[in-house]
């Protein structure tokens, strides 16, 4: 999934009420209800039409449209309200998945599902949002009548509550906590393992005297190696405010603990903000921070 940047010139962004982004308290999905080929900028064309209701100046009603082929737009910071619910958006985030779900069975497609239960996933980690609280628009108070989003959103918050990975424990707890042990299980892969905890297939195999990862056996403990904190005093000197950064392919989790998700790594980014003796960079794209030995400059 690409991330496509629109707060800067996103319909209404300079005039959108703010809010502490801490009294965020739900998410709300929509659907657009247009053709599968259109985009944010095809809403705000009907959005600057009185009809619409959004007021005078109008202000966009999602902060996240996914579009077809699970690329997502940003449009708004999650301090700015959006209009997405009538006298409902203060305490609200809201995602549309762009198409007309309300009839002949017609559904999301993979990617953008696949996008939606990503960006659910790290929205509610971020802003600490239980699944109770992922939302249709139609279950809002008041808006039953509403056939958005056109999906069953049982369906969604039971998708949800299935990690999107899951780390097996040790064999025996007792020999270690579960941070620093791996009970490898069929389909395991060392990449996969580096990248969930947060360090590198050649730490792994050097920790576990592992010269070739098809040589893991099911079954066999790993000892997972801690991943350093501190990036390498180069990196440290070269990376400023404004630098462009990729997130590694082994980065494992954001500066604040959550799980950095699949569709981060491996993408360009730029550097927002720095702190904690240049060891923590905040991502401009999609505001959390990480680690400075979790990124490469570029």
């Amino acid at each position: 999934m690409k991330t496509i940047d629109r707060r800067s010139f996103a319909l209404g962004h300079q005039h959108a009420r703010t809010r502490n982004q801490n009294a965020i308290r739900r998410i709300c999905i929509h659907h657009s209800v247009t053709p599968a080929t259109h985009s944010t900028a095809n809403f705000e064309n009907w959005w600057q039409n009185p009809a619409s209701g959004m007021g005078v100046p109008a202000v966009g009603g999602y902060h996240e449209v996914i579009l077809v082929n699970g690329d997502m737009e940003l449009n708004f910071n999650p301090t700015q309200i959006a209009h997405g619910v009538a006298s409902q958006n203060d305490d609200s985030y809201h995602i549309c998945v762009v198409g007309d779900f309300r009839v002949n069975g017609a559904q999301p497609t993979a990617a953008q599902m696949h996008s939606l239960l990503e960006r659910l996933r790290f929205n509610m980690s971020r802003f600490n949002v239980p699944v109770e609280r992922v939302l249709g628009h139609n279950e809002f108070p008041g808006n039953a009548s509403n056939t958005c989003p056109g999906q069953n959103m049982n369906n969604i918050r039971n998708q949800l509550r299935t990690p999107s990975f899951v780390t097996p424990p040790a064999n025996n707890p007792s020999e270690a906590s579960a941070n620093n042990t791996h009970t490898v299980r069929s389909g395991d892969t060392l990449s996969a393992i580096a990248r969930n905890n947060g360090t590198t297939v050649a730490e792994i195999q050097r920790v576990n005297n592992i010269p070739n990862a098809n040589l893991i056996r099911i079954g066999q403990v790993l000892q997972i190696p801690e991943a350093s904190s501190t990036p390498p005093p180069s990196l440290v000197s070269a990376i400023r405010v404004g630098s462009r950064v990729r997130v590694n392919t082994t980065a494992g989790r954001w500066a604040t603990g959550q799980n950095i998700p699949n569709w981060v790594r491996g993408q360009i980014y730029t550097v927002q903000q720095i702190r904690n003796n240049n060891n923590e960079l905040l991502l401009a794209d999609v505001i959390s921070w990480i680690h400075a030995n979790d990124v490469t400059l570029v």
